[in-house]
């Protein structure tokens, strides 16, 4: 037995006409008739009697659509519950916010697009160094704007997509006092030993850090660690270590950016599961983005 049987049969006995019943499930009434033949047979008797002048319920077909109409009732508030909590999720946008989409001057372009489109309910989640991509696979965000790791720090990576939207150089930052500041550029190599500011243990700004260390072979002299970009950078200007991240943070928080050389270009990406990349809110967004930063260009 399945349920499309058991809704057809309901149909049927609401209609007492099998080709009326049919055109209300939009089926042909030959394929209806065996459904509920192969059902009748499953049952061991009849709920329909044909009879000359139409089709009437059997005393045991009254007594199974009795039943079947609870089954039925349950199931379309069901359905019901499934399809307003997928509404309300295409109404709302929970968006992961990296720290380059403020010092690229971007955030004010994505408060644009919402003040536009004010059927959209969004949260915005900004902690520094945060792995967004946990947060995507677990449905607990829809959408990250950062840079993009490593892809061999991203479990799972073949279900995501990501376009970039801004490629700028990778820096060393440091106080503005440092006397390296006027360097026209330093390689990863000069950084052994030094002093360096980072994201929490484990985050994905501090694996990102360890796996270019290693990269590299340089031994750092000790890490501070901070779970707030502004705390970071009031460890900068202290001169306390030096930070690796793009040359827009520069201007934007008033610190020293000497670029890494050889040159290393890293893009601020919009990045979400590959199953959510058409919904329309998300792809509005995207598009919007990056005819932005197109323009910019």
């Amino acid at each position: 037995m399945t349920l499309t049987q058991v809704l057809y049969a309901l149909a049927v006995a609401r209609y007492l006409n099998f080709s009326r019943a049919a055109d209300s499930l939009f089926v042909s009434q030959p394929a209806l008739s065996l459904q509920i033949k192969n059902l009748e047979k499953e049952l061991g008797y009849d709920l329909f009697a044909r009879t000359p002048h139409g089709i009437l319920l059997t005393e045991l077909g009254e007594e199974f659509c009795r039943d079947a109409q609870a089954v039925a009732d349950q199931w379309a508030a069901f359905q019901n519950k499934v399809l307003s909590e997928d509404q309300d999720r295409c109404r709302r946008l929970r968006i992961g916010l990296g720290a380059r989409v403020y010092s690229n001057r971007l955030f004010e372009e994505i408060a644009h697009f919402f003040d536009a489109h004010p059927d959209i309910e969004v949260t915005f989640i900004t902690e520094a160094g945060q792995d967004f991509f946990a947060p995507m696979r677990e449905g607990k965000l829809d959408v990250a704007i950062d840079r993009l790791p490593p892809v061999q720090l991203i479990p799972d990576w073949g279900g995501f997509v990501s376009w970039p939207l801004i490629r700028e150089r990778q820096c060393i930052l440091m106080a503005e006092s440092d006397p390296r500041s006027d360097l026209p550029g330093m390689t990863f190599q000069d950084l052994q030993g030094c002093a360096v500011i980072t994201g929490l243990e484990n985050s994905m700004e501090d694996r990102t850090l360890k796996q270019e260390c290693r990269d590299f072979g340089v031994t750092l002299n000790r890490i501070y660690r901070s779970d707030g970009i502004e705390t970071d950078m009031k460890l900068l200007r202290k001169g306390m270590g030096v930070i690796i991240g793009p040359e827009s943070f520069a201007d934007y928080y008033h610190v020293a950016a000497v670029p890494l050389v050889p040159e290393v270009m890293v893009s601020l990406d919009f990045i979400c599961l590959k199953k959510n990349a058409n919904r329309p809110e998300i792809a509005a967004l995207r598009k919007q983005l990056a005819k932005v930063c197109k323009d910019r260009a």
